[in-house]
């Protein structure tokens, strides 16, 4: 009679260790599964090319900010926000606007796409950051706008000494990852 309780323990201490064993893989798979889910895409990589023009070809000047993509991932103008820093010696500087809600609905940027002073509204300089829903920025295309002569005065002389600035900075980011896929400094 005692060999055969030993045979009966040694059974069910071995469905228990069995039990065990799938109650902890259970548990770690769950962790596992849940840190996987937390884990974003990643940011698209992007190769850009920038400048700053002034423009006096026209009635007035027009500061203009153009970032040409020239290699590297297409990128929805949708997943990104544009911030755009000025400083100097001008009182009124330095400044920082953000472009958000991007592509900006109609033929150019507005009050829902713009938060600060540094971009001028509505001037028919905006690309690739206007139009419909769905643009992306692809290889070729420029994302260009324009700066206020008000607010940021790069010209040389400054005819608005207030605004005088000497330094553009101009960061893109990706906002569903939180990177930085673009960032040009400007010196003019």
């Amino acid at each position: 009679m005692k060999v055969a309780n030993r045979g009966v323990s040694s059974v069910i201490g071995v469905i228990l260790m069995v039990a065990v064993v799938v109650i902890l893989a259970a548990i770690v798979s769950v962790a596992a599964f849940g840190f996987v889910s937390d884990i974003n895409e990643p940011a698209p990589n992007v190769a850009d090319n920038g400048g700053f023009v002034i423009d006096s070809s026209g009635f007035f000047d027009a500061q203009l900010v153009q970032i040409t993509h020239i290699a590297g991932d297409d990128v929805s103008v949708e997943e990104i926000e544009i911030v755009i820093r000025a400083s100097g010696p001008g009182d009124s500087l330095p400044k920082e606007t953000r472009l958000v809600a991007l592509p900006a609905s109609g033929s150019s940027l507005n009050d829902k796409n713009i938060r600060g002073d540094l971009v001028a509204q509505g001037s028919g300089n905006d690309q690739v950051i206007d139009g419909d829903p769905g643009v992306t920025w692809s290889l070729g295309d420029t994302i260009q706008f324009e700066i206020k002569l008000t607010e940021a005065d790069f010209r040389d002389p400054p005819k608005n000494a207030d605004a005088e600035a000497d330094e553009l900075e101009v960061v893109i980011v990706h906002t569903p990852s939180g990177a930085i896929i673009s960032q040009n400094t400007f010196t003019p």
